[in-house]
């Protein structure tokens, strides 16, 4: 449901509060266990969580049978979420600026050397990030790469996914590498093919 990370991006207090308040408020049923998968942490800190939002006023308890209870979300509660919620939302709006930032800073050399077409390689996410930071950049993409059969032929944001053997047949001047967990195999094949030998090859 929500990003938490594993070692850039702690997840906090607040942000595992705020994943129990917004599961609750879809679903005011769920076992203290479910709840724990959804803010990523242990039944028995989910318990912990559970009886602080009821002490604060953020929710009320109501047995359902001897053994389970509903916890549904107070007029305070469901605020509490509204505003947390943005304030999340507001980070990851940040995070996913300053990450297209960063692409464009990484891609300024080719700009200052005149080189405007250029090929992407790996269709997933980065790639959709890298597309997204050069709208209106004066890029031109003039196609997308992918190693994976079962992309190619597929369309990504308006691109048809290609087999890297047809790089032999783009008019492009650099490539530039969407993939951070593959880079460095895709930066090997590259080296490795005739028809990227004139091309710049940049490593995000």
């Amino acid at each position: 449901m929500f990003f938490i990370g594993k070692e850039f991006i702690k997840p906090t207090k607040k942000l595992r509060m705020l994943a129990i308040l917004q599961a609750l408020s879809e679903n005011s049923r769920l076992s203290q266990s479910r709840l724990g998968k959804f803010s990523h942490t242990s039944s028995a800190m989910v318990h912990q969580y559970l009886s602080d939002m009821q002490k604060t006023g953020q929710l009320v308890f109501q047995p359902v049978d001897k053994k389970s209870f509903m916890y549904s979300l107070t007029e305070k509660g469901s605020s509490d979420r509204r505003d947390m919620m943005e304030e999340y939302c507001t980070e990851m709006v940040q995070a996913y600026a300053s990450i297209k930032r960063l692409i464009k800073r990484r891609l300024e050399p080719l700009t200052e050397r005149g080189l405007k077409r250029v090929a992407l390689f790996g269709a997933a996410e980065t790639c959709e990030l890298v597309l997204t930071a050069l709208e209106g950049s004066g890029f031109e993409i003039a196609g997308i790469l992918d190693n994976a059969p079962q992309k190619q032929g597929k369309t990504f944001r308006n691109h048809t996914i290609l087999a890297p053997a047809a790089l032999a047949d783009l008019d492009v001047e650099a490539i530039v590498i969407t993939s951070f967990a593959q880079q460095d195999d895709i930066f090997n094949q590259l080296v490795s093919m005739p028809s990227a030998a004139d091309r710049e090859i940049i490593r995000l």
